[in-house]
């Protein structure tokens, strides 16, 4: 038996490692290395492996991004996780479809890596269940870490998307009305609405994308436009515009 893998990790050092440490293995045959998401997912296309070795923080794509790239194509291949998070964070990686490796890489968790997949392998297991892991991860691991950088009194500050409002369009970014006051981002707001799109905000208007979360009342004014009042919030009235009410109704199955 001998399993087409691929490398993917955008640093050098650490696809050499791994290079090194899996060329031990007859089982394992490496058929190619990326230094992106993007490049992964290609390689994935193109080469068909049985097994990626997949980092998780890249430059472009983050491995659960990518890994759900790959699989939306119709390639299933085994994904072993390449982190450098701690064990407590790791433990939610262990179901039975993947594997994960912390780094610095040790041979002797490779060890159970490999004979893992090969006994999965064998046993023609099922990779389909990896959507919800991929998912529930992802969805796990950016509400703990993505922050939103902002400026007040030339300061620069760290939000959570849980704690601000919304984001109002001005001349040089935008305005970020949060629980903790009002701030400033180089950002403008499609910049902000693609950073978001995992979490509950709207494009309301062209100059406002509201947290959902914090709406409490949609008051219908001229023309077919509403008002979202937001709870806990002293400058709490957003516009939404003619053109944004229709997604709003959808968006709210009203």
């Amino acid at each position: 038996m001998e399993l087409r893998t691929i490398i993917a990790d955008d640093e050098a050092p650490a696809r050499e490692e791994l290079r090194f440490l899996i060329s031990s293995y007859p089982e394992i045959k490496l058929v190619g290395e990326a230094a992106s998401g993007a490049q992964a997912v290609r390689l994935a296309e193109s080469l068909l492996p049985d097994v990626i070795f997949l980092d998780i923080k890249m430059w472009d794509l983050n491995g659960f991004e990518a890994a759900k790239s790959i699989f939306q194509k119709g390639i299933n291949p085994f994904i072993v996780f390449a982190t450098a998070y701690d064990e407590y964070a790791i433990k939610a990686f262990e179901i039975n479809a993947v594997d994960y490796i912390l780094k610095p890489f040790s041979k002797k968790r490779l060890d159970k890596t490999v004979s893992r997949i090969i006994d999965l392998f064998k046993s023609n297991e099922n990779h389909f269940e990896m959507y919800k892991f991929i998912e529930y991860v992802e969805t796990m691991n950016k509400s703990q870490n993505i922050k939103i950088p902002v400026w007040k009194n030339n300061r620069i500050y760290l939000l959570n998307p849980s704690d601000i409002n919304y984001f109002e369009a001005v001349e040089k970014g935008s305005k970020v009305m949060a629980s903790q006051g009002e701030y400033e981002t180089n950002c403008c707001l499609s910049e902000l609405e693609d950073k978001l799109k995992d979490y509950n905000f709207f494009r309301a208007h062209k100059s406002f994308l509201v947290n959902m979360d914090k709406v409490i009342e949609i008051v219908p004014w001229f023309n077919g436009t509403y008002i979202l009042s937001l709870k806990d919030y002293e400058k709490n009235e957003v516009p939404v515009s003619r053109r944004c009410a229709k997604k709003l109704r959808e968006h709210l199955e009203i």
